[in-house]
């Protein structure tokens, strides 16, 4: 690592030019008015730098291939990504601007999807997890209607989010069950709940964002630490359709409530 730039305003030096050389006007005279005579620069250092660019963003998504990152940023935000029924279909980081109200926002980044042992290299999406190393919160998006275990899918990208980076690992999180619209509705509400008690939490019973009360989810009481809010729980887990928008606006006050709280805390520290 040769620079890190983080702050508006940073610049660093990573090579030195050679010195210039003097040009045939600097040998004019009286006797000698079209000198033909130069002196040549010196080499400057050479060196072979790759440059890269961290996206910032507020609120990072992580979840397996398809499981509807990609949708949730296009309903809730201005990014428009591709979608598509089929796995891998984002390729490249995408942020979304999250408005709330006229004057208020935040960033959400999506990127490519993750799958096991991705911290060894197979898949997309852990190449691109440095786009979202700066972000504060992360939104683990877990498919009610995948193949797999509700417990087994946040296991596994808990699990690679840590071994790619300490930071990432600590970093604050909420779940979304996403897909609540394909579960019928007796088998969604057990799946959640099971889900829910597997955490080592018990369903809430009211929220001030307006979470749907005929389906369980979970919420802190509060995003400040001062106030009891635990950063090594979920800020809140609760099933949600991108399709339908259930629970997508609750969502999004949320999310933005710990994002405020967490920018309020920096703007303290500094």
């Amino acid at each position: 690592m040769l620079a890190d730039l983080v702050n508006h305003g940073d610049e660093v030096t990573l090579l030195k030019g050679g010195r210039g050389g003097l040009g045939n006007t600097h040998f004019k005279s009286a006797t000698n008015q079209r000198p033909t005579y130069a002196q040549p620069g010196e080499p400057g250092e050479s060196k072979a730098i790759r440059l890269e660019l961290k996206l910032i963003a507020d609120v990072g998504l992580v979840g397996f291939p398809n499981v509807g990152k990609s949708t949730l940023i296009s309903v809730v935000s201005n990014a428009k990504p591709e979608i598509a029924n089929y796995e891998f279909t984002t390729l490249t980081p995408k942020l979304g601007q999250v408005n709330i109200g006229d004057f208020e926002s935040f960033i959400m980044a999506d990127i490519p999807g993750i799958i096991g042992g991705a911290s060894d290299g197979k898949g997309l999406g852990i190449e691109f997890l440095k786009h979202i190393e700066r972000t504060k919160t992360l939104l683990f998006m877990v498919d009610l209607a995948s193949y797999r275990e509700l417990e087994e899918q946040i296991d596994t990208l808990k699990a690679e989010v840590s071994r790619f980076s300490d930071v990432l690992a600590n970093s604050s999180y909420a779940i979304a069950l996403t897909r609540a619209d394909i579960v019928p509705p007796e088998e969604l509400v057990k799946k959640v709940e099971s889900f829910i008690e597997s955490q080592g939490l018990k369903p809430s019973e009211a929220s001030k964002f307006g979470f749907d009360a005929e389906l369980p989810y979970y919420i802190q009481e509060s995003a400040e630490p001062s106030l009891g809010y635990d950063k090594s729980k979920p800020y809140f887990i609760a099933p949600i359709s991108s399709a339908t928008g259930k629970n997508i606006e609750p969502l999004k006050y949320a999310l933005f409530n710990l994002v405020d709280t967490q920018r309020k805390e920096a703007v303290n520290e500094a």
